[in-house]
């Protein structure tokens, strides 16, 4: 039997409203249906799923300090670099590392975000659901020259549990509003499991 979970969907469009997710992320042994053009792609180390489209590509990387989830368009090969895709980093207890509560982390993280030299910050957001603190900013980062890129990036807090979440999704500038149709529905149905 499972145990039962508080999960949170991540509504987390800028400018739009937050919703609360009620149903558990879907498993090897229930099934979800995902919407037209994606499946669901099971993060079975946090107890989480993200949409991947048909034809994108999923990766995984653990480290000492982080696990690591990336759907993206282009195959990561070599250096791990890719040009569209979305990334999550998930960093548990992350006040023994960072010497400060998640959602202090989380925020202060979220307030350096997009400000560095060649960056512009297009917009930001914060939102509340639950357990979780979400702090969101869009940014463009131009120092590429006629390879700009638009990130959109949620620095993530689980107050209960002290976890980090970094999601990010990312895209060339020139790529971004066709890249952003898939972004935002990834992003908008991300299970995160509140008790992670």
């Amino acid at each position: 039997m499972l145990r039962p979970t508080i999960l949170a969907l991540c509504g987390l469009l800028l400018m739009r409203p937050a919703a609360a997710q009620t149903s558990p992320p879907p498993t090897a042994s229930r099934s979800v249906a995902a919407p037209v053009g994606y499946n669901w792609q099971l993060l079975p180390e946090v107890n989480a799923a993200v949409l991947k489209p048909f034809t994108w590509n999923y990766k995984a990387e653990a480290s000492r300090d982080a696990q690591a989830y990336f759907v993206t368009r282009e195959r990561i090969v070599g250096s791990g670099q890719f040009q569209t895709g979305l990334s999550l980093n998930v960093v548990r207890r992350i006040s023994a590392r960072s010497k400060q509560p998640a959602d202090a982390y989380a925020r202060a993280f979220s307030a350096r975000s997009g400000r560095g030299a060649g960056m512009q910050v297009l917009g930001q957001e914060t939102k509340t659901q639950g357990p979780l603190r979400l702090y969101g900013v869009r940014y463009r980062i131009a120092n590429a020259g006629t390879n700009a890129k638009i990130i959109q990036q949620w620095a993530i807090a689980n107050t209960t549990t002290d976890t980090f979440y970094l999601l990010l999704f990312e895209s060339p500038e020139k790529d971004w509003p066709l890249a952003w149709k898939f972004g935002e529905e990834m992003i908008k149905q991300l299970r995160l499991d509140a008790k992670v």
